[in-house]
């Protein structure tokens, strides 16, 4: 039951580490998309920022993105042309992901789950290239787990393994 509770607390620290992220990417967002000029900034940033839980599903509101300042283009509301419709959204979206993706989220992680930033990085790598989106999304708490279960399993194994017995002598005598 122990570690079962440990485990349930490495989870829920990742939950947590990802509703933080969450809160983070939808602030960034609705910055980025101001200052690029996309209408309705701060709907579509907390938008884009939500579908950021689930890894890539952050393109689709970097989509929506586009596609607004391209509908308000049209509509008349603004004289825009193909940088202003295509290049400052995608650009806005790309650096706040280049921040969630480097920097943001391992840091979060790594503090939520105790871990190491590279580590975190590193986690995230093998985990989406064993099992794409959902290795993605389980490679932290699996990690997490994983680490329990070596501190409470094999650690003290190990210790015990390497720990000298008592009936070997291990001094050494020393004659001069």
């Amino acid at each position: 039951l122990r570690i079962a509770g440990r485990m349930d607390t490495a989870v829920g620290s990742f939950l947590r580490g990802r509703i933080l992220i969450t809160l983070g990417m939808m602030f960034l967002f609705s910055v980025a998309y101001r200052v690029a000029g996309v209408p309705y900034s701060l709907l579509l940033g907390c938008l884009t920022g939500m579908l950021c839980f689930v890894p890539y599903f952050a393109f689709i509101g970097g989509a929506a993105a586009v596609l607004a300042t391209w509908v308000d283009a049209l509509s008349g509301n603004a004289s825009a042309t193909w940088v202003d419709i295509l290049v400052w959204p995608i650009s806005a979206y790309c650096v706040v992901q280049l921040l969630e993706g480097w920097f943001i989220t391992p840091w979060v992680q790594s503090k939520s789950m105790k871990m190491h930033a590279l580590t975190v990085i590193v986690v995230l790598m093998v985990g989406g290239g064993v099992a794409g989106i959902y290795g993605l999304l389980l490679a932290i708490p699996i990690a997490g787990c994983l680490r329990v279960l070596a501190e409470e399993l094999l650690i003290p194994r190990l210790e015990e393994w390497a720990r000298p017995s008592d009936e070997t002598d291990l001094s050494v005598n020393r004659t001069s």
